[in-house]
């Protein structure tokens, strides 16, 4: 209560006095920027230190490989894929599938199964359910 009786006076004594407020923000202006300057030099301060912690190093990697992981395909990686499925379509139209030996017809479906099964994989990683989506 008496500090408040205090500062009433005060802001009675300012208006009386017809004092800007401005020149009080003057007289109080040193104080203000030297509790300003060290607020920012703590910030930076702090700033460095979560710069150096190891949760940013890690995130400065994850978010390398999430660029290059999650970019969409180039011009020259679509012309490449599209030259191979030329080359598919070219093999299976030639019949130079039934010269396949048994292995190198073995490795192909396994190399077909293990990339459909990587999809499958992710799909149920992605929607965090094994059937069906949460709606």
């Amino acid at each position: 209560m008496a500090s408040s009786a205090k500062s009433l006076k005060f802001v009675n004594a300012l208006l009386r006095s017809r004092v800007a407020f401005g020149e009080i923000a003057e007289i109080y202006k040193p104080a203000i920027s030297r509790n300003k300057e060290k607020l920012i030099e703590i910030i930076k301060e702090k700033a460095a230190q979560a710069r150096q912690s190891e949760i940013a190093k890690k995130i400065k990697v994850a978010k390398g490989y999430y660029t290059l992981e999650m970019a969409p395909p180039s011009g020259g990686e679509m012309q490449k894929l599209l030259a191979d499925l030329a080359l598919v379509k070219e093999f299976f139209k030639s019949g130079c599938f039934k010269y396949l030996t048994v292995r190198q017809a073995w490795l192909l479906i396994l190399v077909g199964t293990e990339v459909g099964l990587w999809f499958f994989l992710g799909e149920t990683i992605g929607k965090m359910h094994i059937v069906g989506y949460k709606v």
